[in-house]
């Protein structure tokens, strides 16, 4: 028997400000950004071979902004990976591959094997930018989209956000 990873439930606010109540969170972890984000599984239906439905959980990474706690639940018991600290402050550069007049442009990290010799470095203000503009994607074969889309989506919706 597998031990099942330790689960709190939480509440789910969705884009149009409906809640699913007591999804499950099962871990959080600090960006280098110093962001949290935080693993929650919902319950889903899927279909079944054969026909029919069966129930399944949807695993996603969301932000503070996206949950609300449940009275008397405790989290502390939920995994946390704070960021390392370290004696200097981690630097990021970036890769804007693929802007042509036509074409889709694609935001990688330094370094992204996927990038291709046309790509040319940006710093970070200018990869958000980039990537605020219609045709533009973040790589997730390296560390753009996991770093810089919750940065560029923070804050966009208005409203109350829990701490982290």
């Amino acid at each position: 028997m597998t031990e099942r990873s330790p689960s709190a439930p939480i509440t789910l606010v969705l884009p149009d400000e409906q809640t699913i109540e007591r999804v499950r969170l099962y871990e959080r972890q600090q960006l280098d950004s110093g962001l949290w984000m935080y693993r929650i599984g919902v319950p889903l239906w899927q279909t079944a071979a054969g026909g029919g439905v069966e129930p399944a959980e949807y695993s996603t990474w969301v932000t503070s902004a996206q949950l609300r706690p449940l009275p008397d639940v405790d989290l502390g018991g939920i995994p946390a990976h704070p960021r390392t600290r370290t004696s200097t402050p981690t630097r990021w550069a970036w890769l804007l591959d693929g802007r042509t007049h036509r074409g889709p442009a694609t935001v990688h990290a330094e370094g992204c094997s996927a990038a291709t010799d046309r790509a040319h470095p940006l710093n970070t203000l200018s990869a958000l930018d980039a990537l605020a503009r219609p045709g533009t994607t973040a790589c997730t074969a390296c560390d753009a989209a996991e770093t810089l889309l919750p940065i560029l989506a923070h804050g966009q919706n208005e409203g109350p956000t829990s701490s982290d």
